[in-house]
């Protein structure tokens, strides 16, 4: 055999094998910061790292302990102390909830300063911070409320893409350029009227306009305090930093009720979490829905939520309106005692929701509406009972009735017979369903799996490097300039200025012929006296 021929057997199965396996090629160094105590972010999380693990890029993951799973392959960083926050919050009861808007915020900004502080403060983070040879191709982190972590980005000198675990609000529209105020959303809904009538948009404003005032003086002061003691060297401001993502995946989409004029840079990718294979059935659940001949109500209030968070006695009465129904109820409860006395009625601490909607004898879930819950309602196919609680589960909630896959009941005021009603009538009412499965055919109707299109989209990012390209050119101008405000003065400037002289002369005009009118009155009394 020649040399040339040699080179070439060499040669064409590594060109093979390079074309079959692209995962390889532009393999990056990827540095990924989740604050998260709370676990249902990481559902969604932990399948979009394993699928870049895949590809061929190399993870650094800052998490917390216990609520992040070991990924193999991945380098982890664990931050002890985002164990005992999530502990601080366990410990709330009811009646912490019931806060003012102010107050409330000041509490959150606290949780999020802690975040951050932990995180930044934590030895292993420092180390990092500290290695001189560490380097990284994009910073992945959640995309608000934790802003001094934005400094890993100009540390690191990468562009920072942002994860939206709980959908989009006009914090999230601020941070990409999408200045659009018709399509804001709060980012606590409560208050918050859908309403297209004048006085509804000022209320709305106000809202908004709060909610902004809210950010700039009670979250963001305390990160900003934390960004310039842990990045001393930094150039740009914490304000700068915030306007520049790359790139921010977010947990919805169109098809599921609230269509959104997005920037190229903020892309919709609602059921994520759905690449995870689900957890199977056991025998013991297995048999209960099969055998179940009047079918299965699933009732859970999410993975975050404790029983001792909920209204009091509303709890007793769902499980007395469960007791007047014939169908088979599966509950998740913090407490599966209080539930030992009702036949019908099968509660565990934890159960495989997934695989309980996915089966077919499943006819309604009776949902808290957290977003990851109506996702996978909406997979598959099941019609929702909603008691919204907190945050962005009302605007959920209005969604999904507008769709008319849902009916709602307001948890302070719950009774047995009105729980029974409602269920009845979703039961016996063809519509729900039939609604359900027209979602369900939208929200599958996609050119690629919502995994699929975060992957592309981010190895997109990486391959342009930062990819400026992306970003709206508000994300380079003032505000006058987006919005011509200055272009507005020049061709307004001459006709406001002139309404305000012609109003003006018409003022003295009016005061000059009350004033005459008063004089010969007064003239005329004079004589006649």
């Amino acid at each position: 055999m020649s040399r040339g021929t040699s080179i070439r057997a060499l040669l064409l199965p590594a060109l093979i094998y390079g074309l079959l396996c692209p995962k390889l090629a532009g393999s990056e160094n990827i540095l990924a910061i989740f604050s998260y105590t709370y676990d249902s972010p990481y559902l969604l999380i932990v399948p979009y790292l394993r699928r870049l693990l895949e590809r061929g890029h190399q993870l650094t993951v800052i998490s917390s302990v216990t609520e992040m799973p070991h990924i193999e392959g991945v380098y982890h960083i664990r931050v002890t102390k985002l164990d005992m926050l999530k502990q601080e919050h366990v410990d709330f009861d009811y009646e912490d909830f019931a806060l003012s808007k102010w107050n409330e915020a000041q509490l959150v900004s606290e949780y999020f300063f802690k975040c951050s502080k932990f995180v930044l403060e934590d030895p292993g983070v420092q180390e990092l911070l500290h290695n001189s040879s560490a380097q990284f191709s994009a910073i992945i982190l959640q995309a608000t409320h934790t802003d001094a972590l934005l400094g890993f980005s100009q540390h690191f000198n990468a562009p920072l893409l942002g994860i939206a675990a709980y959908g989009s609000a006009w914090n999230i529209d601020f941070l990409v350029g999408n200045s659009a105020p018709s399509v804001y959303e709060p980012i606590f809904a409560l208050g918050y009227s859908p309403g297209h009538s004048l006085m509804e948009k000022w209320h709305n404003l106000i809202f908004i306009t709060e909610e902004r005032l809210m950010e700039r003086f009670i979250y963001l002061p305390s990160q900003v305090d934390l960004y310039k003691q842990y990045f001393p060297g930094v150039s740009a401001s914490i304000h700068d930093l915030r306007r520049r993502f790359a790139l921010i995946l977010i947990n919805q989409h169109f098809s599921m009720g609230r269509v959104r004029s997005n920037v190229p840079n903020i892309v919709e990718v609602a059921g994520m979490h759905l690449d995870e294979p689900p957890v199977p059935l056991d025998d013991e659940l297995k048999k209960i829905l099969d055998e179940a001949k009047h079918g299965v109500i699933y009732f859970s209030m999410g993975l975050q939520v404790l029983d001792k968070w909920l209204p009091p006695g509303m709890l007793e009465t769902m499980l007395e309106a469960f007791g007047q129904l014939e169908q088979q109820v599966l509950w998740k409860s913090n407490n599966p005692a209080m539930a030992k006395n009702f036949k019908n009625v099968f509660a565990r601490k934890w159960l495989p929701q997934r695989e309980i909607l996915n089966h077919p004898n499943t006819k309604i879930f009776i949902t808290h509406v957290g977003l990851l819950s109506i996702i996978e309602s909406i997979h598959y196919a099941v019609p929702q009972l909603c008691l919204p609680l907190f945050y962005d589960q009302f605007q959920n909630t209005k969604r999904m009735e507008q769709l008319g896959v849902a009916r709602s009941l307001d948890i302070m005021k719950l009774t047995r017979d009105e729980i029974v009603e409602v269920v009845k009538e979703m039961l016996s009412n063809s519509s729900y369903k039939l609604n359900a499965i027209n979602l369900n055919k939208r929200f599958h109707d996609q050119p690629m799996s919502p995994i699929d299109t975060a992957i592309w989209w981010t190895e997109y990012v990486l391959r342009h490097k930062g990819a400026d390209h992306m970003r709206i050119a508000e994300q380079e101008m003032s505000l006058i300039q987006y919005y011509n405000i200055d272009m507005v003065s020049v061709l307004f400037g001459r006709i406001g200025l002139s309404a305000v002289i012609v109003i003006f002369l018409g003022w003295k005009l009016v005061s000059l012929a009350t004033r005459n009118v008063e004089y010969r009155l007064s003239v005329h009394m004079v004589r006649i006296t």
